[in-house]
């Protein structure tokens, strides 16, 4: 669309400047010329502003279906795959996504026009002035597409350069921030300071060689091309017309024509800086999409462990990317509706177990089954969509009580959500702030007590009511004046479920109806 936009404007310009040498050979315009005239200088215009709405359309576009592509593989990949990576994920969503798409579509189709539109007022040109000047100057366009290509081959190692810098200074900035309080504790936001100010005089300088390659393109194309095209053109038609091979009006025609000519190649130097950093986005994007995720394939088993509500660990070996085996040879059956408590001591692998069912990480050796369905091979959606699981740390997203509670059930009323905070024994609380469930909870939850946010993740457990529901040491972030309250809402939300517990303090652990103690290297006894 932006090449075919720009195209009809070129040549009704190109038509319009055929008309105006016409008129000046004529000595002046009769009416019916210049009602055409206007209505050429009109479409090019349209054309024009067309192609300026247009490419900013598909530039928020194709942003949008960018970024979506790329978080969802961030689902996809599980807790593993985003493990560390929080700031190069943040600066690949946003930056990245940004810069790729304004390259993919403010970019590709502009440049395509650019370097083509020339070649089409030269054909007007032939046709329609003098086929012997558009001849001549074709042989000098004809050069710009290999100095273009031969600078993007050279730049191409400055444009992943800056983009790494760039990755790195994202990263090094929100993971300060987000340890802000720890760095001040241990006296190290002094060095952490230094550490951002070496990285973003890394990236200035990335900047600077990008903007370098930028003006020394211009530089290449103002002077060596289109001086050369505006000289030449002059020259010829001067000597053309002098000759009398061409009239007055048909050398002001080649010489406006010659202003189309090299009017659009001055977009290759504005939009380079755009095209190396966004090829280098785009490759980075690419990788990224092209990483493995979970194969979308479903097995059911057959050793009787495929009811909706069950959870089967076969002889697992697993550990985390890049470290040993934290469990080995691991077994664990729960059968549908039963309780079972999972207890040792910090280290020995509890969480790692907890990762292996929600499908966040796959075992080395061994099999999962949670539902029926093999976490290694099954879509890990599937196998998260029978489990509610309350965590350690409740993860709670930037916004209000209800949008938090509606991550679970997006189509819950009003009154479903005051029915969950009724189970988690949150209702009164919430109901006494200013905004109820349109309170603010603040990013991580930080608007919340400790106590207050675990018991809004219970809430949200149960409306997700799943079959199966997975505590993982939920106590841990609360003092033992609230593990009462809350272990009495765990109590109400474990009804009527398969239940296993994670825990390390016996007064975490719900009644239950077995106790499975986890020994050092994923033993059991």
């Amino acid at each position: 669309m932006s090449v075919a936009l720009a195209w009809a404007a070129a040549l009704a310009t190109a038509m319009l400047f055929v008309r105006v040498g016409v008129a000046i050979d004529a000595g002046g315009v009769p009416s019916g010329p210049l009602a055409g005239m206007i209505a050429l200088a009109f479409l090019a215009a349209a054309c024009t502003g067309v192609g300026a709405w247009f490419s900013q359309w598909a530039d928020s576009e194709a942003e949008r279906r960018m970024r979506r592509a790329v978080v969802s593989r961030v689902f996809d990949q599980g807790v593993t795959g985003a493990s560390g990576r929080s700031g190069e994920l943040l600066s690949l969503a946003t930056d990245a996504v940004e810069r790729a798409a304004h390259y993919r579509a403010g970019f590709l189709g502009p440049i395509a026009g650019a370097l083509t539109t020339p070649l089409l007022v030269l054909a007007v040109m032939a046709i329609g002035v003098d086929a012997v000047t558009a001849g001549r100057l074709a042989l000098l366009v004809l050069l710009v597409p290999p100095v273009i290509g031969g600078f993007q081959r050279l730049a191409r190692p400055i444009g992943a350069a800056y983009r790494r810098t760039q990755g790195r200074l994202t990263a090094g900035f929100l993971e300060a921030i987000q340890a802000m309080e720890t760095l001040v504790y241990a006296r190290a936001a002094e060095r952490t300071g230094v550490e951002l100010a070496r990285r973003g005089e890394e990236h200035r300088l990335g900047l600077m060689r990008v903007l370098a390659g930028n003006q020394l393109l211009i530089f290449v194309v103002d002077a060596a091309f289109s001086l050369t095209v505006v000289v030449a053109a002059a020259v010829i038609a001067t000597t053309r017309v002098a000759s009398g091979a061409l009239s007055l009006g048909d050398g002001i025609a080649i010489l406006l024509m010659a202003t189309l000519v090299i009017g659009p190649v001055d977009v290759v130097g504005q939009f380079f800086y755009i095209g190396i950093s966004g090829r280098a986005a785009q490759r980075q994007i690419g990788a990224h999409l092209g990483e493995p995720a979970a194969a979308a394939s479903v097995t059911v088993p057959t050793d009787g462990d495929g009811d909706p509500g069950s959870v089967a660990i076969e002889d697992v070996t697993a550990g985390w990317p890049g470290g040993p085996p934290v469990v080995t040879g691991f077994s664990l059956h729960v059968r549908p509706g039963e309780r079972v408590a999972l207890v040792g001591p910090s280290g020995v692998g509890k969480s790692t177990v907890s990762a292996l069912i929600q499908a966040h990480l796959t075992p080395r050796a061994g099999s999962v089954w949670v539902g029926g369905l093999d976490t290694s091979t099954a879509d890990p959606d599937a196998v998260r969509a029978h489990l509610a699981v309350v965590e350690q740390r409740a993860f709670l997203f930037l916004g209000s009580v209800a949008d938090n509670l509606r991550v679970a059930s997006p189509d819950a009323s009003d009154a479903r959500l005051w029915q969950a905070l009724d189970l988690a024994g949150l209702r009164a609380e919430v109901a006494a702030m200013p905004r109820g469930l349109a309170t603010p909870v603040g990013e991580h939850g930080t608007l919340l007590s400790g106590g207050q946010a675990q018991r809004l993740a219970i809430a949200r457990a149960w409306l997700r009511d799943a079959p199966v529901l997975l505590l993982d040491e939920p106590t841990s972030q609360v003092d033992l004046a609230g593990e009462a309250a809350l272990l009495a809402a765990l109590d109400r939300l474990a009804a009527g479920r398969t239940v296993l517990m994670i825990a390390h303090r016996p007064g975490a652990i719900l009644a239950a109806d077995r106790v499975v103690t986890l020994a050092p290297r994923g033993g059991r006894r």
